[in-house]
């Protein structure tokens, strides 16, 4: 009798042993082996520390996409809004049944807001931003492209405006030709702003700030002065046209896009405000 409660004590002994060496298991149906950890809550593999917030974890997994997965040219957070991007290619499209050519590559990658407290504010301006690169080279609509991509760049986001570059190339059946145009947009107002709002371009620009004040930075040509002839064409001819999509803003520089012949694509020429 003295044995056996002497075997039963020592088994008693030995289970509370092995349950306090254990971690305690997770009642999990989908997944039967997790384990509780003391300071750490284990789901799925990924450790997380149990003070973490909601929003913190959000906030880490913002950061490891935009270091993993985007750039800083896509991506970026303002005080009330972000910015991400939004891709659009072929499978979004509706192709016509009787044009197996039309665009046979597409790619157009392009800016959303989330996160704004105006939630109509945020959808104009959204739709504004998309339309922009939709209706650039009217991709919808033309069947001749068969090829199209499209990239862009935040070049300026704060509480005033949205400044964004896209660049891309486009070929038909005989010509590969690269573009660039961009977007300036007032958030308050919910409308395109235009160069002149910021810059007045008159017959004296090339005398008075080109190669002083402004600086050519991607051009098509190993001579700068070749450049000359494109941008005074743009400056004689600018009165004929709308400027909402030939420049952007970057801090307190100003890009302006000047477009070439179709086959060498554009100028960009940058200077201060």
């Amino acid at each position: 009798m003295k044995i056996n409660k002497f075997i039963i004590s020592l088994l008693i002994i030995f289970c509370i042993f092995m349950f306090s060496s254990c971690g305690f298991i997770v009642n999990n149906p989908n997944n039967k082996n997790v384990k509780k950890a003391k300071d750490n809550e284990t789901v799925r593999g990924h450790t997380y520390p149990k003070d973490n917030s909601f929003t913190e974890l959000n906030d880490n997994v913002v950061v490891n996409e935009k270091s993993g997965t985007f750039s800083d040219k896509w991506y970026i957070k303002v005080n009330g809004y972000g910015i991400a991007p939004s891709e659009l290619i072929n499978n979004d499209m509706v192709r016509p049944n009787d044009n197996t050519e039309w665009i046979k590559s597409l790619k157009i990658r392009y800016p959303q807001i989330y996160n704004l407290k105006n939630n109509e504010k945020e959808k104009l301006l959204n739709n504004i931003l998309f339309n922009e690169v939709i209706n650039y080279h009217d991709i919808l609509d033309n069947r001749e492209y068969t090829e199209y991509s499209v990239d862009y760049k935040i070049m300026e986001a704060n509480d005033e405006i949205i400044s964004i570059l896209f660049v891309g190339e486009v070929s038909d059946h005989n010509i590969s030709n690269g573009f660039a145009h961009a977007i300036t947009v007032d958030i308050a107002s919910e409308r395109k702003l235009e160069l002149e709002e910021f810059f007045v371009i008159d017959e004296s620009f090339i005398k008075d700030n080109l190669h002083t004040k402004f600086e050519i930075i991607d051009n098509n040509f190993e001579d700068i002065e070749e450049n000359t002839t494109f941008i005074k064409i743009f400056v004689e001819s600018y009165a004929q046209f709308s400027h909402e999509n030939d420049f952007y803003i970057m801090g307190d520089n100003i890009g302006i896009i000047v477009p070439t012949q179709n086959s060498m694509g554009y100028i960009l020429i940058q200077g201060k405000i």
